[in-house]
C-alpha cells in the first residue's frame, strides 16, 4: 500500500520555517514598496526611531542623551541605541535600524517555523500556523517601524524555542538563556517573559536554572538602572515613566491605577481582549494537562497577565506583540503537548486567525500612511531647524529634529528632559513650558498646542503652522505650531518660515501666521 503524503512528510522534511520566512519577507517588501510609492522616498512610519539614532550619536561621542554634554534617558530600550552606533555620522546611519529589523524579522520567522514544526504533528495544521504566525504577530509591521520591537519579539521566540527544547530533550538550550537574559535589556517588559519562563522551569523541576536566569536578568536591568543613576538621572528612563503615565499630562503611574488601566485596555483594544482570551484558555487547561504542559501554560498565564496589567497596546500595533507572540506560542506548546485538548486547540487557532486578519487589514489600510506622515511633518520640521533656523529649539516630538542636529534641542514632553517631564506630570501650572524655555535660552518652540496646552507662555507669538494634509498618519497632531517664545524673535522667524514654505515636501503646507 502506498504511503500517504502526510505520512511521508516527516518533521525534518517539512517546510514550515521556509513558509514563515516567505510570508514575513513578502509582506514586509509589499508594505515597504507601497509606502515608498506613496512617499517617493524611504521613511520610517514613526518618529521614535530617530530618538534612538540621536542617542546613538551621543554614545559614539562618549555621552548619553540627545544633546552634547547633557545626560538624559530618552530611549526606552537599554540596549538598542548601542546597536545603532555603527556608521554614526555617515549617510547610511539612518538605515542601520532597518538592517537590524530585517535580520530580526527573518530570525523571528525561522524560529517560529521551527517551533511549529516540532510542536504540531499534523502538517496541515502546522502549515496553517506557519502562515498565520507572522501575520498574527505583525512581524512585517514592526520591522517597518525600525524600533527595537522586532528584537523584542525575537527574544521571546528564542525563549519559546528554548523551552520547547527543554520539553523535548530535557536540556538547557542557549536560545533559552539568551532570550531570558537579554530580553529585558531590549525592553524592560521582557521581564514578563523571563518571569514566565522561570516559572515554567521551576514547575518542570529545574528551579535552580529558572531562578538563576531570572536573577541574572534582574541584575542586568538593575545594572542599567545603576548606570543611569551614576549619570545623575532617575533609575527608570524618562520615556518609560512617560509611557507608564499614559496620555495623562498631570499624573504619575500608581499601582492603584492597575484596575482602571486594565479595564481601559480591554475597552479600547481588541488585542487586549484576545490576550485575555489566551490567558483564560491556558488557565482553564492547566488542571487538565500533564506536569510539563502545566508548567508551560502557567508561564503563559504569568506573562500574559503581566502585560495586561503593566504593558501597553497599540500605537502602530507594536507594544503588545512581544507578549502576544510568546503567550500564544506557549499556549500552543502546552495544548499540543496534551491529547485531550482538541477544543482548546481549535479556539487557539481561531485566536491566531483573528489576530492575523486584524493586523493584516490594519496593515493594508494604514501601513503606507505612517511613512508619509513622518516624511511630511517631522522631516520638514527637521530640515527647517537644521538648515534654516540653526539655533536651539524646543519641541514636544523629539526624534527627527534631534538626530544629526549640532544645536541644542529642548524636549518639552520630557523624554529628554526630566525637568519638563516632572513638571508636566507633577505640577503643570499655567505657563510652565515658558519658564523652562526661557531658562534654556530658546526662542523657537515647535509643538502640538494640545500637548502643551496651558503650559504655553502668555507672550509666545504664533508665527507659523505646518499642516499635514495626508491621511491616516500616526502623528501627535495634524497641525504643528511654530512659536516665537519672545515677541522680538517673531519677525525674523516669520521671514524664515515664508522663505522655507516652498521647500516643504510631502503632504503638508507651511503657513505664516500674520501679526495679530
Amino acid at each position: 500500500m502506498k504511503m500517504s503524503m502526510a505520512a511521508t512528510m516527516t518533521r525534518e522534511r517539512r517546510i514550515e520555517p521556509a513558509v514563515a520566512v516567505g510570508v514575513s519577507v513578502a509582506v514586509f517588501l509589499l508594505v515597504q514598496a507601497t509606502a515608498y510609492d506613496l512617499v517617493g522616498a524611504f521613511e520610517y512610519p514613526l518618529d521614535d526611531v530617530y530618538i534612538h539614532l540621536a542617542v546613538a550619536e551621543q554614545i559614539a561621542a562618549g555621552g548619553y542623551g540627545v544633546n552634547p554634554g547633557e545626560y538624559t534617558s530618552a530611549a526606552s530600550s537599554p540596549i538598542y541605541p548601542f546597536l545603532l552606533v555603527p556608521f554614526v555620522g555617515t549617510a547610511i546611519h539612518a538605515y542601520v535600524p532597518l538592517v537590524w529589523n530585517v535580520v530580526a524579522l527573518i530570525a523571528c520567522a525561522v524560529l517560529w517555523g521551527r517551533i511549529v514544526q516540532n510542536a504540531v504533528q499534523d502538517w496541515r495544521v502546522a502549515l496553517a500556523l506557519a502562515i498565520l504566525g507572522p501575520l498574527a504577530f505583525n512581524l512585517a509591521g514592526i520591522a517597518q517601524v525600525g524600533m527595537e520591537h522586532t528584537l523584542h519579539v525575537l527574544a521571546g521566540l528564542a525563549v519559546l524555542r528554548g523551552l520547547q527544547q527543554q520539553l523535548d530533550d530535557d536540556r538547557l538550550h542557549w536560545l533559552l538563556v539568551a532570550g531570558m537574559v537579554l530580553g529585558p535589556l531590549v525592553r524592560f517588559e521582557g521581564l514578563a517573559i523571563t518571569g514566565g519562563a522561570a516559572l515554567a522551569l521551576v514547575m518542570m523541576g529545574r528551579w535552580k536554572t529558572g531562578l538563576s536566569l531570572f536573577a541574572v536578568a534582574l541584575a542586568l536591568v538593575a545594572g542599567f538602572m545603576a548606570f543611569l543613576t551614576s549619570l545623575g538621572l532617575e533609575p527608570l528612563p524618562n520615556s518609560v515613566m512617560a509611557k507608564l503615565a499614559g496620555g495623562g499630562q498631570d499624573s504619575r503611574f500608581s499601582l492603584l491605577d492597575l484596575p482602571m488601566k486594565l479595564a481601559t485596555q480591554l475597552l479600547l483594544s481588541d488585542k487586549a481582549i484576545v490576550m485575555l482570551f489566551a490567558v483564560v484558555i491556558a488557565t482553564v487547561a492547566i488542571p487538565r494537562v500533564d506536569r510539563k504542559a502545566r508548567a508551560i501554560l502557567a508561564g503563559a498565564v504569568f506573562a500574559g497577565t503581566g502585560h495586561l496589567l503593566l504593558g501597553q497596546f497599540g500605537w502602530f500595533n507594536r507594544y503588545e506583540l512581544y507578549a502576544l507572540s510568546f503567550v500564544f506560542g506557549m499556549v500552543m506548546l502546552g495544548l499540543f503537548q496534551a491529547e485531550n485538548m482538541k477544543s482548546a486547540r481549535a479556539l487557539l487557532i481561531v485566536g491566531f486567525a483573528y489576530l492575523a486578519l486584524s493586523y493584516g487589514v490594519w496593515l493594508v489600510q494604514n501601513g503606507k500612511y505612517g511613512a508619509l506622515g513622518i516624511y511630511s511633518q517631522q522631516r520638514n520640521m527637521s530640515t527647517f531647524v537644521k538648515e534654516v533656523y540653526q539655533k536651539p529649539v524646543a519641541v514636544n516630538d523629539l526624534g527627527y529634529v534631534a538626530w544629526n542636529n549640532p544645536n541644542y534641542v529642548l524636549d518639552l514632553w520630557g523624554l529628554a528632559s526630566y525637568r519638563a517631564l516632572s513638571t508636566r506630570l507633577d505640577n503643570p501650572y499655567d505657563g510652565w513650558a515658558d519658564e523652562i524655555v526661557k531658562d534654556a535660552g530658546v526662542e523657537l518652540a515647535i509643538i502640538y498646542d494640545h500637548w502643551i496646552d496651558d503650559g504655553i507662555g502668555d507672550d509666545w507669538v504664533k508665527v507659523g503652522t505646518l499642516v499635514y494634509t495626508g491621511a491616516r498618519a500616526f502623528l501627535g497632531g495634524q497641525i504643528v505650531s511654530f512659536y516665537a517664545t519672545t515677541p522680538a524673535a517673531a519677525p525674523e522667524l516669520r521671514k524664515q518660515i515664508a522663505d522655507f514654505a516652498p521647500r516643504v515636501v510631502g503632504a503638508a503646507e507651511l503657513r505664516v501666521e500674520d501679526v495679530p
